[in-house]
């Protein structure tokens, strides 16, 4: 049977460097009845930028979601609102609708790898992956992380025209804008290890 997992998933996963911690994160995983929005920190965080391209870029609905979030959240979500309306100003961003995108290995795991907004900065379309502010350092984005994240969004089967734009990651903590270039062999090999020991792991548990 085919495993599916969320990008975020994968990322946490390949963020533990002992084999305990990875084993302890599937089994975690593996006993949990699946996805509920309670668990899902940055939901209305997502959910408002996904209206964007519906109304007309008003950046005004990310600060509806930081008013329905619980009081303990509200200071992380102020903080990404705030860097992510900075960005868009500072780059005078439009926004479009992107679709959905799979990345598939062997059949054995499928990541759910959709970008969350198109974006055109200076007249070039981005389909965007967002990664908002977050509390552990484990899950904070660095170079390598995302040149494998870029790696495989590049690599997906997606249900929209990707030649016609560039992948690209926003780091909305310590903002950066990483854009896709052409993938490396030793990059895409590199993935499909990180693949092939997260299915491992998931078997051995």
């Amino acid at each position: 049977m085919t495993i599916q997992i969320s990008l975020t998933q994968f990322l946490t996963f390949k963020a533990f460097v002992s084999t305990n911690a990875k084993y302890n994160y599937i089994l975690k995983q593996k006993n949990n009845d699946g996805y509920h929005p309670s668990h899902d920190y940055w939901k209305n965080f997502r959910e408002a930028i996904h209206r964007l391209p519906y109304n007309n870029g008003d950046l005004t609905v990310l600060y509806d979601a930081v008013d329905m979030v619980k009081p303990e959240k509200k200071a992380n979500y102020t903080k990404s609102v705030n860097n992510f309306i900075n960005f868009v100003s500072d780059n005078d961003v439009t926004f479009f609708e992107v679709g959905k995108a799979k990345w598939n290995f062997e059949n054995e795991l499928v990541i759910n790898a959709s970008p969350d907004i198109g974006m055109i900065i200076d007249g070039k379309k981005y389909f965007v992956k967002v990664f908002p502010n977050v509390q552990q350092k484990k899950s904070r984005l660095d170079s390598r992380s995302v040149k494998s994240i870029l790696t495989l969004l590049q690599e997906t089967n997606a249900n929209f025209n990707t030649s016609s734009g560039t992948f690209a990651v926003l780091r909305v903590n310590s903002p950066r804008f990483f854009k896709a270039e052409a993938i490396k062999e030793r990059d895409s090999k590199l993935l499909k290890i990180d693949a092939a020991n997260f299915v491992n792991c998931w078997e051995a548990v």
